[in-house]
């Protein structure tokens, strides 16, 4: 894929220096940064209520007209999320929508996602049996990861319902969506033609503002976007929230902490009588195995460099 011009932001730059670089080059922060995702869904109601319809069939009106921002914020309680919660939550009549923007795969990324999503089901449960079979709960990710046909299928766009054996549906009550962003990116570098659908997504993933001009120009649902972007890009405020390495970080630790986990529930699960430190030996491999650095690796279990040398 032919990537445009990436971001070179100086280490440790102040709000105001990271600002000025990225005006001064055509940059605006990417809609896939958090703060910045939450931003676009709660204030540009045109386009939500477009890309939501869009994807799911709902009628476009019905979610301007109903449209209510969850201030709840589902955090889900075990020692995994402790540190997430969801991205964007919001309900219109008959239906609540958790919207979460996935920009890194690892293996315990469907999981978590699957608790916010049971998280939301149990509090219709709680209001009563017959207010649940009124609303239906709707999760759709924004997959931005070369690893999503993989994970999750050669499709764009793919809904998954509870099945059984034979394919048929449980419950119509809730469903999830999974779009592949990483692949209309591929597309539209490659110069290939991009659905009305697709670029409402692509605009998600860019961070050059030249290349966000020309694909909005003269669709004013795509310029809402478009101005919203320089407006969060120029806010100083947000600026301050932007720290992509501390962002990769917080992803990198999450997936320390997911193998370290499964690592030391197969041990009790298989019986296994270890020494502290062969049990630790045993986690530090695994993380290797999945690519996590041996300096993150010592914090993990505490073993040293020449110990976890001596695994490979």
């Amino acid at each position: 894929m032919k990537y445009i011009r990436k971001k070179e932001i100086p280490y440790k730059a102040k709000p105001e220096e990271i600002r000025k670089y990225l005006l001064e080059n055509n940059f605006v922060i990417e809609a896939t940064f958090d703060p910045v995702f939450k931003a676009i869904m709660g204030n540009c109601p045109n386009y939500l209520a477009d890309l939501i319809s869009n994807i799911t069939g709902i009628n476009k009106d019905l979610i301007k007209k109903t449209f209510k921002e969850k201030n709840v914020e589902y955090k889900v309680s075990n020692a995994l999320e402790r540190k997430k919660t969801s991205d964007f939550i919001f309900q219109c009549r008959g239906y609540i929508i958790n919207l979460e923007c996935n920009n890194e795969y690892w293996e315990g990324l469907i999981e978590r996602n699957e608790a916010y999503f049971s998280k939301i089901k149990g509090e219709l449960l709680n209001k009563g049996e017959q207010y649940s079979k009124n609303i239906k709960v709707i999760q759709i990710n924004f997959d931005n990861y070369k690893e999503y046909e993989k994970a999750l299928g050669k499709e764009l766009i793919s809904d998954f319902k509870i099945r059984n054996g034979i394919g048929l549906i449980e419950t119509e009550s809730s469903i999830k969506y999974h779009i592949n962003l990483y692949k209309i990116k591929e597309k539209y570098y490659k110069g290939e033609d991009l659905t009305r659908l697709e670029k409402e997504l692509l605009i998600l993933t860019l961070d050059d503002y030249k290349e966000i001009i020309k694909i909005s120009e003269g669709d004013e649902i795509l310029m809402e976007v478009r101005d919203k972007l320089y407006e969060l890009t120029n806010d100083i405020d947000n600026i301050g929230l932007y720290d992509p390495e501390k962002r990769r970080k917080e992803e990198e630790e999450l997936k320390i902490e997911y193998h370290t986990k499964l690592a030391r529930e197969e041990g009790l699960e298989q019986g296994i009588e270890k020494g502290a430190e062969q049990r630790e030996r045993s986690i530090a491999k695994n993380l290797l195995e999945i690519g996590i650095s041996k300096k993150d690796i010592m914090k993990a279990t505490g073993l040293s460099e020449k110990q976890i040398a001596m695994l490979n």
